[in-house]
């Protein structure tokens, strides 16, 4: 029996044994098979431009667009998707012409592709002076000329093509970060319609946020009928390939038959506070130093010419001091001609200038009397300058009245005092200078725009400059507003001679 049992178990083990076995097998194939089929885990490891922007070379100081790019994340499978959540950056200077690399970043990651700044100026509706000094020499001195070449497109064509040379000028202007410049074409031209000559100045304007105090004292100084004005045209400029921003190309006072119509001996000369910087120069009695611009202080001024000149201005200042300076006979009458200073005192107080350039002329070495002007230089006017209050600046700011060049001892001339009420009688300009302003900003509108991108002024007070605005517009308007007060007010002072 026993026995029986026996190979019964053992037939019972001779079947579950191979059984077993195959549920083993069958148990380790389908653990494999599962195993197999677990997804392996992606990793993001970069990004990739798939598609590169619609452009990639722009204009000189045009804000680039990426519009078009396409970036896709990068996984360790190989796969892609999409990324829209990407930032674009580059350290090129838009307004130098170059290439340069543009950054994606995603995700910490980043990507280049290059971009460029290229041929013309963006379009701001004024004409762009294109300089390029021979082998891109800097210009960084007042004293030495660099030679150059001067191209003007207008409207995209090609208006002015001639050689020059280059230099820096301005005294405290020059030291601003937007330099003045002084050009000496090879041959006499004309600019843009303005009379041929050789010389010419590029005033950089850089304390004014509104680009338009030297426009407002020119075209008063027409209006005023001065007997000689500047010509200028705003102009955009781009130096050996950079812009350097809105300037306005203005003829140099010099002597000449389209300038200042004197002869070719006459006197040109300025009251100067560099004048110690001058090749020649006379301080006179009253301790006013002046420098000449004609005739040439270097090339054409003879000792005779010097020294006459010297003692006209002693001798008028000797008279102006004594206590017959008014006499009909023997006063200042006999050396100045008086319209001339009642014009420009009454000029410079319309602006309320406080740092103007003093020009004089004399024809010649005879009979001629002292004249004042031409006017330059109107950085700190229209209520600019030396203020810490609001602006605009109080409607009685004075400036010429008193303790000012030879003004203060006119002005205790009551028959001077006359000439001035009388004068100012037959000057009517407010309304022709409000719409030179609002036609003006409006002209400026796009170049302000990329002039301030390029000096990034508007909220910083620059020198002695007032208090800043915010805004184009509202300096604009401050200045608008300050020029009305100011003329109601000279009005019912100045009735009261």
């Amino acid at each position: 029996m026993n026995q029986i049992n026996n190979k019964i178990i053992m037939k019972g083990l001779q079947f579950n044994i191979p059984f077993s076995l195959i549920s083993l097998l069958g148990f380790f194939l389908l653990f494999t098979s599962c195993e197999k089929e677990v997804p392996q885990e992606k990793i993001f490891v970069n990004i990739e431009i798939t598609q590169l922007p619609d452009k990639t070379t722009f204009q000189l100081g045009e804000t680039p667009e990426f519009t078009g790019i396409e970036v896709s994340e990068v996984y360790t499978d190989g796969t892609q998707k999409p990324n829209t959540n990407f930032n674009i950056s580059w350290s090129a200077d838009i307004f130098k012409r170059g290439t340069t690399q543009a950054t994606v970043t995603a995700r910490e990651r980043s990507a280049t592709f290059e971009i460029s700044f290229d041929g013309d100026l963006i379009d701001t509706g004024l004409p762009v002076v294109y300089i390029e000094t021979e082998d891109r020499t800097p210009v960084d001195s007042k004293d030495n000329y660099v030679n150059a070449t001067m191209m003007i497109k207008e409207d995209g064509k090609k208006v002015f093509d001639n050689s020059l040379r280059i230099r820096g000028r301005g005294n405290a202007t020059w030291t601003y970060s937007k330099k003045p410049y002084k050009l000496k074409l090879d041959d006499k031209a004309s600019i843009l319609g303005m009379e041929g000559e050789k010389d010419w100045v590029l005033l950089a304007n850089y304390c004014d946020k509104t680009l338009l105090r030297t426009g407002i004292a020119l075209e008063l100084s027409r209006l005023m009928n001065f007997p000689y004005t500047a010509d200028d045209r705003f102009v955009e400029v781009v130096l050996n390939g950079e812009y350097i921003g809105n300037y306005q190309l203005v003829e140099a006072i010099e002597q000449g038959s389209d300038r200042v119509d004197i002869p070719e001996s006459g006197y040109l000369f300025e009251k100067d506070g560099y004048y110690l910087q001058e090749p020649n120069y006379f301080v006179s009695s009253m301790g006013h130093g002046y420098s000449f611009k004609n005739p040439d202080p270097e090339e054409d001024l003879t000792i005779q010419q010097w020294e006459y000149i010297k003692n006209y201005m002693d001798e008028f200042e000797a008279v102006l001091s004594s206590a017959a300076f008014n006499d009909p006979g023997n006063g200042y009458t006999r050396f100045i001609d008086v319209p001339s200073f009642v014009r420009w005192f009454i000029f410079q107080n319309i602006l309320a200038n406080m740092d103007t350039n003093v020009y004089l002329v004399k024809s010649d070495m005879g009979d001629s009397k002292v004249e004042m002007g031409p006017v330059w230089d109107f950085e700190w006017s229209v209520g600019i300058g030396w203020y810490e209050g609001a602006r605009p600046r109080p409607a009685n700011y004075y400036v010429w009245n008193s303790n000012a060049f030879y003004y203060d001892r006119l002005l205790q001339d009551p028959l001077f005092k006359t000439k001035v009420r009388e004068m100012w009688g037959t000057i009517s300009i407010t309304e022709d200078i409000l719409q030179y302003i609002d036609e003006t900003a409006v002209l400026l509108e796009k170049s302000q725009e990329l002039n301030f991108k390029r000096w990034d002024i508007m909220n910083i007070r620059v020198s002695v400059g007032g208090i800043p605005m915010g805004s184009y517009e509202k300096e604009v308007e401050c200045d608008r507003q300050f020029f009305i007060n100011h003329m109601n007010w000279l009005n019912d002072e100045i009735s009261n001679y």
